[in-house]
């Protein structure tokens, strides 16, 4: 019987393997939790095509299919790195300077429409990727945080809000270093 939440439909190993390594590649390369269910199937996806080239008489059936999430895992990373795409060229700020000359103008004064916008979304990027390089624990308590209390955040995640303040200290800490609170 397959599971309403179940990808392959193979067994319960195949959907935890799948989202185990789905999770293993939020915050690398770009990728954000947002990104997730597209890497599930990614991945999924490629165990369905390749199934049919398992031979019981090599490995066990558990053995190929890490083995193929894990082959189809690092094929994504090369296409992300690879010099034609890669995420992080198109990374630039838009307080960086256009030019070197004495009257160095920002890359935000040259934009159409309110500076100010600009800046705005600018630094929500920033915060975004801030979020996306946290430790699972705590960017799932900013993702509850964005629409719920603290309270609402706790039974949620079926924890103690103590717990939940002591991680949200961390969190301070990720964003004082990362100078958005002081």
């Amino acid at each position: 019987m397959v599971s309403k939440n179940s990808y392959i439909g193979f067994d319960r190993y195949a959907d935890q393997l799948i989202r185990h390594k789905a999770r293993q590649l939020i915050g690398k390369a770009g990728w954000t939790d947002d990104d997730r269910p597209d890497l599930e199937q990614e991945l999924a996806l490629d165990l369905v095509q390749r199934m049919r080239n398992f031979d019981p008489k090599k490995a066990q059936v558990t053995t190929f299919m890490a083995r193929v999430v894990e082959h189809r895992m690092v094929t994504l990373m090369e296409a992300r790195f690879a010099q034609c795409r890669d995420w992080r060229r198109g990374r630039v700020s838009l307080n960086d300077p256009v030019n070197d000359g004495e009257d160095a103008e920002e890359w935000v004064d040259t934009l159409p429409g309110d500076p100010e916008a600009w800046q705005k979304i600018d630094r929500c990027m920033d915060i975004e990727r801030l979020i996306a390089s946290l430790p699972d624990e705590q960017r799932i308590l900013c993702e509850q945080l964005k629409d719920n209390t603290m309270a609402e955040a706790a039974r949620t995640l079926g924890l103690p809000r103590s717990t939940l303040y002591g991680r949200l200290g961390l969190i301070r800490e990720r964003f004082v270093e990362g100078g958005f609170l002081s």
